[in-house]
């Protein structure tokens, strides 16, 4: 993967930084700084490149990791996972020669922006696996061979307590994904059992 970072290439960034430290992002709300960041870590922080600058081009890394992850119903589906990233450069500076792609919070990713380099790291686009079917993973896993009637008795009480913690089926997709590095469609019976364990305490803690 790239290590690319911001405008160019490694052989013109030095150039073209320079160049951007004598421009700023057009269209920049005037608002106070504390708001302009809260909008930001909503996703709602929409910034316009100068004219004459692109954003830089995506690698072959994170276009199979948008495509997967997109397939999967990770992150928005739209054209292809593009629409679920935007360009931009992070609070409290908002530098322009620090801008890059990062995955938009929305209905699917209810987190602060990421760097997309950051979620190619972390969660690899092989993890992004379809159900048996060739469909999104649901809520429910595969029905495999050792689906066996105890997990599924876990997993009706994993729901009850996901309804009870007012979580979306994305973000449960997610939970499981960053506890097992997997999707809904791969939780096999032990991993219930530790699903089923997390939520009650975290359903405890609410409670107290």
């Amino acid at each position: 993967m790239s290590n690319a970072q911001g405008f160019g290439t490694p052989r013109t960034v030095e150039n073209r930084a320079s160049k951007l430290k004598q421009v700023e992002w057009q269209g920049m709300p005037n608002f106070e700084l504390d708001d302009r960041i809260r909008l930001w870590h909503a996703g709602l922080l929409s910034l316009r490149l100068p004219d004459g600058i692109n954003a830089r081009s995506l690698t072959s890394a994170e276009i199979e990791w948008l495509d997967r992850a997109a397939k999967a119903e990770y992150i928005a589906s739209q054209k292809n996972g593009r629409e679920a990233i935007f360009y931009t450069s992070p609070p409290p500076e908002f530098r322009l020669e620090a801008a890059d792609w990062y995955l938009r919070p929305d209905d699917h990713w209810d987190h602060d922006p990421v760097l997309l380099q950051t979620m190619v790291e972390q969660f690899p686009a092989s993890l992004f696996q379809c159900s048996a079917s060739g469909e999104p993973p649901a809520f429910y896993p595969d029905r495999t061979p050792d689906y066996t009637d105890a997990q599924e008795a876990v997993m009706r009480s994993i729901f009850r307590e996901t309804t009870r913690l007012g979580w979306s089926l994305p973000e449960y997709k997610w939970f499981v994904m960053e506890e097992f590095r997997k999707t809904t469609a791969q939780v096999i019976y032990d991993d219930a059992i530790h699903i089923l364990t997390q939520l009650q305490q975290m359903e405890c803690e609410l409670s107290e």
